[in-house]
């Protein structure tokens, strides 16, 4: 009978400092997506098709939803040059898509360089404050 008191002294005292450990360890942070961008209003981003941007502290947010890269062969007189970007904005429950939409609910996206296949390097900023 001693041994088993022992024992199941032992196992309690386990136990115990298990779950004392578990409760006090530190819980990490889960990483951020690849697919969710978080940004300041100004920076220069570098978004792929299918990730999507929220500027802080303004409620927008900003994906590429496709990108168009079929320019008008030399020689032939085209109404749209065949490269684009189509976007997509959230704000405040509101949605915008379009091909080459740059302005949308008061904000200005620049494209400072594409290959129009895979990447695009952009630009967030406030309308009124260009």
């Amino acid at each position: 009978m001693g041994h088993w008191k022992n024992a199941c002294v032992h196992i309690t005292i386990f136990l115990s400092t298990v779950l004392i450990l578990a409760c006090t360890k530190p819980m990490r942070a889960d990483p951020p997506s690849r697919n969710h961008l978080s940004v300041e209003l100004g920076q220069e981003i570098e978004l792929k098709k299918g990730q999507r941007a929220r500027v802080a502290g303004t409620g927008l947010e900003l994906a590429i939803l496709k990108f168009y890269n079929q320019p008008c062969p030399p020689g032939v007189k085209c109404i749209w040059s065949g490269i684009g970007i189509e976007f997509e904005y959230r704000y405040n429950g509101q949605l915008k898509r379009g091909i080459n939409l740059v302005r949308a609910f008061g904000y200005q996206t620049d494209v400072i360089r594409s290959d129009y296949e895979s990447y695009a390097i952009l630009r967030i900023t406030r309308e009124k404050d260009r």
